[in-house]
């Protein structure tokens, strides 16, 4: 598994646990030791950027992803589900990652999280988002 892969999932991880317990997600980096489970600092760098993102657009990324949604509200996404929407959207939109690239590790995300059928869910709204624009 790649770096930055693994700094995509350490996130989601810190980002559910923090909306779970009501704490920051730089709180939850410190406790889960971003250190040691990253242990490249360019890829650490890489990763709190992503939580900044995130944590300053996360409305903007919200409308971004309900306007892409089908026959669907965002308040029925499941809290992981809308993580990993939210990440991919920010990694696009804030970080200049390819959207191909960011579509292909949500849905990496959400198979191994969720199960296939998220992942193709997830690939679809992002295809929307991302690519369709």
């Amino acid at each position: 598994m790649g770096l930055r892969t693994r700094g995509r999932k350490f996130l989601l991880q810190c980002r559910y646990a923090a909306d779970a317990n009501g704490q920051t997600v730089s709180e939850n980096m410190e406790l889960m030791s971003m250190s040691t489970r990253i242990p490249d600092a360019e890829t650490r760098v890489w990763v709190k950027q992503l939580a900044v993102a995130v944590g300053d657009n996360r409305e903007e990324l919200d409308a971004l992803i309900a306007d892409s949604l089908v026959n669907w509200s965002l308040d029925r996404l499941t809290p992981i589900t809308k993580l990993i929407l939210e990440q991919a959207a920010a990694e696009k939109n804030y970080l200049s990652i390819p959207a191909p690239v960011a579509i292909k590790e949500a849905v990496r995300l959400a198979v191994e999280f969720e199960g296939a059928k998220t992942g193709s869910f997830v690939n679809g709204v992002l295809d929307r988002i991302l690519i369709k624009g």
